[in-house]
């Protein structure tokens, strides 16, 4: 067993008709590290992010996650075992509470038949007080209990995002996977999240990957860097080697000057 290594992206390829969104990616996300995945529009970086999580399903290739092949599961067993989703295209419920949404990540971690049954046994009732109290405590940690009993459709665009990644924290994951966290934020808000990205690491022990275009956001917070071109890795380092390779600022630092 490789303890170091959370995941492991084995020559995953992937075409829609007879466009090549992936061709034969390869990476490895070192436990405890913030990985970013970085590249230009239309480079692969949200198919594969949807592979990863069970949303698609790879023409070819192995994901591998605590050294276990996980291709065959969906995307609810994913989350069970501790991969947790953040989308480019917010997926809140937006007529329910703050709190509320923060409760539908937190009933993954528990059996909740009985508690769908409706029948308010003592046990339920316990295991429902334990799920408030846990998500009170997310949303003091992100920084919206202020919110709790707000519609989460009301919050401005800085506020969703935190709460998309409140809910991701109550499924209790290893791996968190971040896309696109930082669209729509001004740049106080982006650097609150960039706070809040590395405590989730050092506080919280939970390893990311990362899709994200602010370009100064990723080199602040990132341990290592793959770096995606037409669907293949162009590619992979520490933040200062990636700023300097020439493919890279061919293929996309150049283009974001």
């Amino acid at each position: 067993m490789d303890s170091q290594i959370t995941i492991k992206i084995k020559n995953i390829s992937k075409s829609f008709g007879g466009l090549k969104a992936l061709e034969n990616v390869s990476f490895s996300v070192k436990t405890g590290q913030i990985h970013a995945l970085i590249g230009p529009n239309g480079a692969g970086k949200t198919t594969l992010m949807n592979i990863i999580s069970g949303l698609e399903t790879a023409d070819s290739g192995e994901i591998i996650f605590n050294d276990k092949p996980i291709n065959k599961l969906p995307p609810e067993k994913r989350t069970k075992i501790g991969i947790a989703r953040t989308f480019q295209n917010l997926e809140l419920f937006g007529e329910m509470t703050v709190l509320e949404n923060v409760m539908v990540g937190m009933y993954l971690k528990y059996e909740t038949g009985f508690i769908k049954s409706g029948l308010m046994l003592n046990s339920v009732r316990k295991v429902q007080k334990d799920i408030i109290t846990k998500s009170l405590n997310i949303l003091d940690y992100v920084g919206l209990n202020h919110r709790k009993n707000e519609y989460a459709k009301n919050l401005p665009v800085g506020e969703q995002r935190l709460l998309e990644i409140a809910r991701a924290i109550a499924a209790d994951p290893i791996l968190m996977l971040l896309d696109e966290p930082a669209a729509g934020l001004n740049i106080r808000e982006t650097k609150n999240l960039s706070i809040l990205i590395k405590n989730l690491k050092e506080e919280k022990q939970i390893t990311l990957l990362i899709v994200e275009h602010d370009m100064e956001l990723i080199m602040g917070i990132s341990d290592t860097i793959t770096v995606l071109n037409f669907g293949k890795v162009i590619a992979e380092g520490d933040p200062l080697s990636i700023q300097k390779n020439p493919d890279v600022i061919t293929a996309y630092l150049g283009e974001e000057d």
